[in-house]
């Protein structure tokens, strides 16, 4: 009985324990990143972004986009390259990031898409190159689709889309979750992204090389999430699934400027099939599949050399 107690007091001492070093090195991560960032109020909400290579603006300027839970860090190995000859603006969709994780934000596309661009407007950006990643490549097609004369490249990096006729990638009210068990839910994400064995076997899962690169990347993204509350993800979800905008009212005839497409060949999140579909509807791109990679081929330097190639106009 005296060794169970002791067993049991020490599985409980070494829990705290962890909690309490996850939870301060995560915040000594995030306080962090704070350093180098700007923070704008749209509407009521703090939304974040960084900036990188202002002194080049004349060679134009590039806006980077995120992907579902990412934030500014996904782009940090891309834009330490690209910000040598580029202005780049890295910015942290709400509520990821160090942006403001907000319980009344409306998190559909329409209004993520109407606060980015006010974003934009506000920090006096007009002509962009616009690059996105999954979420934020799906995010990327709306807003070149409702601003088109502003957009001067686009880069898309295993972008989420719905292809017509196909299982859906991007939510739509089909796929509404069931509203009764929200408390649940949100009460499963708290524990669950604060789980660091858990979502630190969920990021690799999706890798595919140069996973070395990334070991900095995931601590940055797990502490970001570590203060998202679960609430405010299953409302990021639920406005998600509810919205009215479906991919089939993205008028490509509207895009006219040069278009890079970039897949990790062994995607299977948005496996290379999209890439292949938004090529064939986009007459002025280029599709590239990377080799050997997954989901996240933002650390890889044949995506960086696509890229450069693709802004300096070879091939175009």
């Amino acid at each position: 009985m005296f060794s169970k107690n002791i067993f049991l007091k020490t599985v409980i001492f070494g829990t705290l324990s962890f909690v309490i070093l996850t939870y301060y090195n995560s915040y000594t991560i995030v306080e962090k990143l704070k350093t180098n960032a700007f923070f704008i109020n749209i509407d009521g909400v703090n939304i974040t972004y960084k900036e990188f290579g202002k002194e080049n603006a004349n060679s134009g300027t590039i806006v980077f986009l995120h992907g579902f839970s990412g934030s500014s860090a996904d782009w940090e190995f891309i834009v330490q390259h690209i910000s040598k000859e580029y202005h780049c603006i890295t910015i942290d969709i709400p509520p990821f990031g160090l942006s403001e994780k907000s319980k009344s934000f409306d998190y559909s596309d329409a209004n993520i898409v109407k606060t980015l661009i006010s974003v934009l407007d506000k920090i006096g950006v007009n002509k962009f190159t616009l690059v996105g990643h999954s979420m934020g490549g799906y995010l990327s097609v709306l807003i070149s689709n409702k601003i088109p004369e502003r957009i001067e490249k686009l880069i898309l990096i295993d972008s989420a889309y719905n292809i017509p006729g196909e299982r859906a990638t991007v939510s739509n009210p089909e796929n509404s979750p069931n509203l009764s068990n929200l408390e649940d839910l949100s009460t499963l994400l708290n524990i669950g992204l604060k789980t660091y064995p858990l979502v630190k076997l969920v990021y690799y899962s999706s890798l595919g090389e140069s996973i070395a690169l990334r070991t900095n990347h995931f601590e940055k993204l797990f502490s970001q999430n570590f203060f998202l509350p679960g609430e405010v993800l299953v409302k990021f979800t639920v406005d998600k699934s509810s919205q009215t905008n479906k991919p089939e009212n993205v008028d490509f005839s509207k895009f006219t400027f040069p278009v890079l497409i970039i897949y990790g060949e062994n995607d299977t999140v948005t496996p290379p099939k999209i890439g292949e579909f938004l090529h064939s509807v986009l007459p002025n791109s280029i599709f590239v599949l990377i080799p050997k990679e997954g989901h996240m081929p933002l650390f890889n330097e044949i995506t960086i050399k696509k890229i450069e190639e693709f802004l300096q106009g070879v091939n175009q």
